[in-house]
């Protein structure tokens, strides 16, 4: 009835409602008309319905319409000629009583009218309020969920994986951009509805970065903003980087606060204008709360983890280091001692005894090189390697490795190349790079048989400088590439010339100074390590200073 009504009320025009008096009030009269000749005296009460519909579908202008023309035509065609004198008797009080009893009915359409309208309107509010609170209560079922979730998740990696997925469907936001704060320092956790290329410059926030997710931090209060001219106006120094995201309706950013440490901040997007009501961000504020205690929680978990995860690491790399000083330095150990009981023999000839001399220092070197290797490998993973950055001469590390390197080259019979681009110049460690090159150009030599060749040549590219070492020889299976780069990992069982830790430590030196390390390698055609360092801004002039 309410909706049939709802319906067909615009139809009702001011036009049509007084057109609808004129039409029932001339049909009453038809009828009356028609009924005279069966009634003793005129009855005017068939006018009184036209008055009736009249008020209730026209209001009061169409009902005073009706009334006025039904008086007029009962005055003209039933009680007789003129407009004075009344002609059959008791026509006065008939008027009279039609009168009245029209005013009656026009009053109390007009009442019933208007109460039918505040009925309506009523159980439209309602039927409002119901839908509100069923999609509240939806929404509390989904919020349940994603607390239930968010209790339930153990590192950062999955609070943000349940914020930007549940959590944004309880609030009905399009988009969200989720960001963890410890002390100054910022992190990009993850956002939901965004291009990779924005995500891209989301992921290089700072703290003075003039964004919603990273304002809501500075303020430490939730910020609302509701229209994309807003958006431009308030952030318009970062529009141009930032733009894509000044295309929705509403914008709120809230920062997470647990036990009154700030943990994060919160940034959603709405496609509508209207999703700022009271419940919206009492929504908002709860999945906040929730995310803030979720999200400190997973962030003690993953501390406690990669404490954890560091401590098994140097229990592993203690006992890797014991094993290594049980076996491989025994080799060299027992072959020093062997040489000291024969120099102790007086009748050792003099060349013999330079010989075992000779020996002796060689296994010494081997120990002594096996020994830098366990001490880097543990200090590596304590995480107490210290590097001491400047700005050292490629030129300056290609001939201190050819001082070094040629030699050993020559007393195996290969044919040693250095190239280089003098005005090249790298911010690195200067020990720590000349032992990566080392342990690259020692490992070429020891693996290239006679006659082969190994080369170093440095490439500037850019931001970077690019060693390679290159040579000839046997070339590495397919099946060991993947294991270079491990700990203790030799291709060569019992190999005694090390302790497999030389490309593992090259590796961490190379991201230690925030370059990386590869190799290229073909069986039977020689192999190529390459690994990156960061080149300065500044040449340095061709004289092989540092």
């Amino acid at each position: 009835m309410v909706g049939s009504q709802k319906r067909f009320r615009p139809l009702w025009t001011i036009g049509s409602r007084y057109v609808l008096a004129l039409v029932t009030t001339i049909l009453a009269h038809a009828l009356t008309i028609a009924f005279r000749r069966d009634l003793p005296t005129p009855s005017f009460m068939l006018f009184i319905p036209a008055v009736a519909i009249s008020a209730w579908f026209g209001g009061p202008g169409p009902s005073i319409l009706a009334t006025a023309m039904s008086l007029v035509l009962i005055r003209i065609h039933f009680l007789g000629p003129g407009w004075v004198g009344l002609g059959p008797e008791n026509g006065t009080l008939s008027v009279a009583t039609f009168l009245v009893v029209a005013v009656i009915i026009a009053g109390t359409m007009e009442a019933l009218r208007r109460s039918r309208v505040l009925a309506d309107s009523h159980a439209a509010a309602l039927g409002r309020l119901n839908d509100e609170n069923q999609r509240v209560a939806k929404r509390a079922t989904k919020l349940l969920d994603v607390t239930t979730a968010l209790s339930e998740a153990m590192s950062v990696d999955e609070v943000t994986a349940v914020v930007l997925t549940k959590g944004l469907a309880v609030v009905e936001a399009a988009r969200g951009v989720l960001v963890s704060v410890e002390g100054d320092r910022l992190k990009f956790l993850g956002a939901r509805g965004l291009t990779p290329a924005l995500e891209a410059q989301l992921a290089k926030l700072t703290m003075d970065s003039d964004v919603p997710v990273v304002h809501a931090l500075r303020k430490g209060e939730m910020i609302s903003i509701e229209s994309p001219e807003a958006f431009r106006e308030k952030f318009s120094g970062v529009y141009e980087d930032f733009g894509e995201l000044a295309d929705m309706q509403t914008y709120l950013a809230t920062p997470l606060v647990h036990a009154g440490e700030t943990v994060g901040s919160l940034a959603l997007h709405f496609k509508e204008a209207a999703a700022v009501g009271a419940s919206d961000r009492a929504f908002t504020m709860l999945l906040a709360q929730a995310a803030a205690t979720a999200l400190y929680r997973a962030r003690t978990y993953d501390a406690e983890l990669d404490k954890r995860r560091r401590a098994e690491l140097l229990v592993q790399a203690r006992e890797d280091v014991l094993g290594v000083v049980a076996h491989d330095l025994r080799n060299p150990l027992n072959l020093i001692l062997m040489t000291n009981e024969l120099l102790l023999e007086e009748q050792l000839p003099p060349e013999r005894r330079t010989e075992m001399f000779g020996v002796a220092m060689r296994a010494s070197k081997q120990m002594n090189r096996m020994i830098d290797d366990l001490l880097d490998h543990v200090r590596l993973q304590a995480g107490r390697l210290s590097l001491e950055i400047e700005e050292v001469s490629v030129e300056t590390i290609m001939r201190q490795t050819e001082e070094t390197f040629r030699p050993l080259a020559e007393r195996g019979h290969l044919h040693f190349h250095i190239a280089t681009q003098d005005s090249a110049i790298v911010r690195a460690d200067p020990k720590r790079v000349s032992q990566i090159v080392g342990n690259l150009v020692g490992n070429a030599i020891k693996f290239t048989p006679e006659q082969g060749s190994v080369s170093l040549r440095a490439i500037h590219d850019d931001d970077q400088v690019v060693f390679q070492v290159v040579d000839d020889g046997p070339g590495i299976p397919p099946e060991q590439m993947s294991h270079l780069f491990d700990n203790f990992w030799q291709a060569r069982k019992n190999d005694q010339r090390g302790v497999g830790l030389g490309l593992a430590i090259a590796k961490e030196l190379v991201e230690a100074h925030g370059g990386k390390i590869w190799v290229e390698s073909e069986v039977g055609h020689g192999s190529t390590f390459s690994f990156s360092l960061p080149a300065a801004n500044i040449p340095v002039e061709s004289n092989g200073s540092q």
